[in-house]
């Protein structure tokens, strides 16, 4: 997969949610993210997580949940 930007790919996390008819609240519950987290992935706001090693963490188990190829989510972070 190609890389895109950041912005793309919290736009990809959130229309895949949206789409399965998740609410964000629902995600945190589900995965115990915190919601602030969830969001920051969303927004592509990679700066607003805890360190590198956390946001690939909450990527790998957020694509996980939202049944997204995981591996391609790490490969468009990187």
């Amino acid at each position: 997969m190609a890389q895109i930007g950041h912005s793309a790919l919290g736009l990809y996390l959130r229309e895949a949610r949206e789409a399965r008819g998740i609410s964000l609240g629902q995600a945190a519950q589900d995965t115990r993210i915190v919601v602030r987290y969830l969001a920051a992935l969303e927004q592509g706001e990679f700066h607003h997580l805890p360190g590198d090693v956390y946001a690939r963490g909450f990527l790998r188990n957020y694509g996980q949940y939202l049944n997204l190829p995981v591996e391609d989510l790490i490969e468009m972070y990187r």
